[in-house]
């Protein structure tokens, strides 16, 4: 490969595709997305679950909270993946009884997905629904002081623009709205993903991939972040992964990285719902 055919870092473009085809790290995604909606339904019968709560006036803007057995509790808010074109919080509540069960708020947002919404519109929605919980939460037994966020793939990226937001000057909310973040199998730089054939579905500009990556802007937000990348997954996803938790450092803030031994990009997040689990028990140590 020459030089003038690297497309990214030095990957040509067929190889740049590879890197960014998660689908074709696994024989079937089809099987894990069966299941995190089948857990979804195992949650919802298992839990009380106030399902589809709204935070803002749009047909997508709802929520669904799994509220803890006592007041007070810490929250956790999790952003469901996708590709930012696909799931809903239908499919994103296989987290909730490990949360429930140790004494947390579990709460999974809908947002508008491509082509109907940009990505900077879901980032203002995610914003928006963690102002909500802030002002309404506490009637399903959470502690508006502790509301913790974390994302799986696209929805790490939506986790990214959260603590791009100055919470205080834009919103006139708490500076320290989030107390920790977790990023599982995200990406901090979307610039790829628009150079890849990814693309033809997102139309991302270079403008807007930049606007949306973390890598890319000065957050605005300081609290701990978590970042947890399968074993399994490709090169350029374990190297962003890497990245983020040098950036977040730099900035002040305590990272820590997790690479999950056996875990692939649709599975890793999976383990995060294990309570033996060490992503999970390093989540849950955040929210203490």
């Amino acid at each position: 490969m020459t030089v003038g055919s690297a497309v990214w870092r030095n990957y040509s473009q067929a190889e740049l595709d590879r890197q960014y085809n998660s689908r074709a790290t696994v024989p079937d995604v089809s099987v894990y997305l069966h299941d995190y909606a089948a857990r979804t339904v195992r949650a919802k019968a298992q839990l009380v679950c106030h399902e589809s709560l709204p935070y803002g006036a749009g047909p997508d803007e709802l929520l669904d909270i799994y509220p803890a057995s006592q007041a007070a509790a810490p929250v956790m808010v999790f952003f469901h993946g996708g590709d930012w074109r696909t799931l809903s919080k239908n499919d994103s509540g296989f987290a909730a009884p490990a949360f429930v069960e140790s004494g947390a708020v579990f709460v999974t947002p809908d947002f508008t997905l491509v082509p109907e919404a940009t990505l900077p519109r879901m980032g203002n929605q995610v914003s928006r629904a963690l102002l909500w919980l802030a002002k309404n939460v506490t009637a399903y037994g959470g502690d508006p002081h502790r509301i913790h966020v974390a994302g799986h793939s696209s929805g790490a990226n939506l986790v990214g623009q959260c603590l791009m937001m100055d919470w205080k000057a834009d919103f006139g909310a708490a500076a320290d709205l989030i107390k920790s973040a977790l990023m599982i199998s995200g990406l901090g730089d979307l610039e790829p993903v628009r150079l890849s054939f990814r693309n033809q579905k997102l139309s991302l500009s270079a403008a807007v991939a930049a606007q949306v990556s973390l890598l890319k802007q000065t957050p605005a937000t300081q609290c701990p972040l978590l970042v947890a990348v399968g074993e399994r997954e490709t090169d350029d996803y374990r190297l962003q992964s890497r990245e983020l938790r040098s950036y977040w450092q730099a900035h002040g803030n305590i990272a820590e990285l997790m690479e999950l031994r056996g875990r692939h990009h649709f599975d890793a997040v999976i383990e995060w719902s294990d309570p033996a689990s060490a992503l999970f028990k390093a989540s849950r140590a955040l929210m203490n």
